[in-house]
């Protein structure tokens, strides 16, 4: 039939947005459909008074430097995207306010790293090294396996990876505990648990070594001019290799003919193309752009098995004090009074005894990032959506009000630092607020919750099996095969497009 491109991506997050200029990119017709006025989803940026805030990132992973690069900068050169990033200068710094407290700051590098917690732990160096000994060929494997998940030689794997396939799906808390590492340095360890909000003992150690490795051995990043300059820099890519986006423009529904889906349809258009991408949970794209005749039973079963992801809350903080004035020195601090990842991830359904935050300060890693003489933070606590389902109009904007200001009391109290009488912006973000923006099921920001039948090594595995759950509709984003986060939906709308290129380069032998 007569097609108007090659490829239709719907959706302009990360994973859409990737997955069309790399389509673009491959020498496809592309069209980049997004609902919004401009691109990002929740990677963008919003002002506020002479404040500029970065809603979602808190830093890049798998970036890396020129002479040592990590996949998602191969990624950005591969297209030619150019914008600047700032190295974070430390890894993180974690406070225990609890009767056994601790104060920590780590900083990147791997011999740096266990030198610091050989400090903060003494006697924990050498348990500490066999763990980075592990981590970081488990991180090796697991770069070969997501950069290329339709090429998988799981026996190439073996031989070149033994540990991976030793520890590589036990989950990350059981390896700390073989490697009898002190209970204080695994605390110190678990920080990034919530960057993926899956628990210890239920993350397994493939993922979670991965991502340690990649932030303390690569150090993150951060784009100068907020993730929305990486957003727009993808745009420029697709349309300088021909693609188009259509902004202000909402899918109603996909146009499916005999059992195939050949293009999508808007409110006043039907368009059609040989294959379609959908940066859309699929959650909402079963519900409400199909006929349920159309959804095989098959996907109807995954669906509801899987569990919705975490949401969030957050507080945006605009100072009219400098981060030196101030004394903030570390630009992520974890915080709690308990770090026992099951007891945080088991109070993310509780409104009034969540502990469990991160405080970031912009500043520490841009400088630049707000007027001289001010700084931004912003403080994050994740959240069940459906924890807040009870809460009425009412109760709703006193409930915020309250959080946000118990975080920031608990960060002072932490920290010894006064914030609040600085404060010359502030604005918060609940879970209604990204169900409202992004229309992610229970505002969910982290896509599907990784539940121990169905994380990354299983979903890489089963990829290529999985895609096409309807012929030529292929899927992307942040509930993808590496989880959530941005590095992850970039390398997912990678896929995406090669799996979609592969179909139409089979249509052209």
């Amino acid at each position: 039939m007569k097609t108007d491109f090659d490829v239709i991506v719907v959706g302009a997050g990360n994973g859409g947005l990737i997955a069309a200029a790399s389509s673009a990119k491959l020498g496809n017709s592309t069209l980049l459909i997004e609902r919004h006025n401009l691109p990002g989803g929740a990677a963008t940026s919003f002002t506020r008074g002479r404040f500029e805030f970065e809603p979602s990132l808190h830093e890049l992973a798998k970036y890396g430097s020129k002479d040592n690069p990590g996949n998602i900068r191969n990624i950005f050169d591969w297209l030619g995207i150019d914008v600047e990033f700032k190295e974070v200068p430390d890894a993180y710094r974690v406070i225990n306010t609890g009767s056994n407290g601790f104060d920590v700051s780590m900083p990147t590098g791997i011999p740096n790293f266990i030198k610091s917690m050989e400090q903060a732990v003494p006697g924990s160096s050498q348990s500490v090294g066999r763990f980075f000994k592990i981590a970081v060929e488990v991180a090796q494997a697991f770069s070969e396996l997501t950069t290329d998940p339709a090429n998988i030689n799981m026996e190439d794997i073996a031989e070149k990876y033994p540990l991976f396939m030793k520890y590589g799906t036990i989950s990350y808390q059981k390896v700390l505990d073989e490697l009898q590492i002190p209970k204080k340095a695994q605390e110190i360890l678990m920080a990034y648990w919530c960057y993926i909000g899956i628990p210890g003992d239920e993350f397994e150690f493939a993922y979670m070594a991965a991502m340690v490795v990649s932030y303390v051995a690569l150090s993150a990043y951060i784009p100068v001019n907020r993730s929305h300059e990486i957003s727009t820099a993808l745009i420029d890519s697709l349309q300088q290799n021909g693609g188009e986006v259509w902004f202000n423009t909402e899918i109603t529904k996909l146009i499916v003919q005999d059992g195939e889906v050949v293009g999508v349809r808007t409110a006043d258009k039907d368009i059609y193309a040989k294959q379609v991408i959908m940066n859309v949970i699929p959650d909402v794209v079963y519900s409400k752009m199909l006929d349920s005749t159309d959804v095989p039973i098959r996907e109807v079963k995954k669906s509801n098995a899987r569990k919705i992801g975490t949401s969030g809350f957050l507080v945006y903080l605009g100072l009219n004090k400098s981060a030196e004035e101030l004394g903030i020195k570390d630009y992520s601090t974890f915080i709690d009074d308990n770090w026992d990842s099951h007891y945080q991830f088991d109070h993310m359904d509780n409104l009034k005894d969540n502990g469990f935050f991160i405080m970031n300060c912009l500043n520490v890693a841009n400088p630049g990032c707000s007027p001289e003489g001010t700084s931004i933070l912003y403080a994050t606590q994740l959240f069940f959506g459906d924890s807040w389902d009870d809460v009425s109009p009412v109760e709703y904007a006193k409930l915020k009000d309250k959080i946000a200001e118990d975080l920031i009391s608990r960060y002072e109290k932490a920290t010894g630092i006064n914030i609040r009488d600085y404060i010359e912006e502030i604005e918060i973000a609940t879970p209604e607020t990204f169900a409202r923006y992004l229309r992610g099921p229970e505002g969910e920001i982290y896509g599907y919750f990784g539940s121990r039948w169905d994380q990354m090594l299983a979903r890489t595995m089963s990829l290529v099996k999985e895609d096409e759950p309807i012929k030529n509709l292929h899927f992307c984003g942040g509930h993808g095969y590496l989880l959530d986060g941005y590095s992850s939906a970039y390398q997912s709308g990678l896929a995406a497009a090669k799996l979609a290129n592969q179909n139409i380069s089979k249509e052209t032998v």
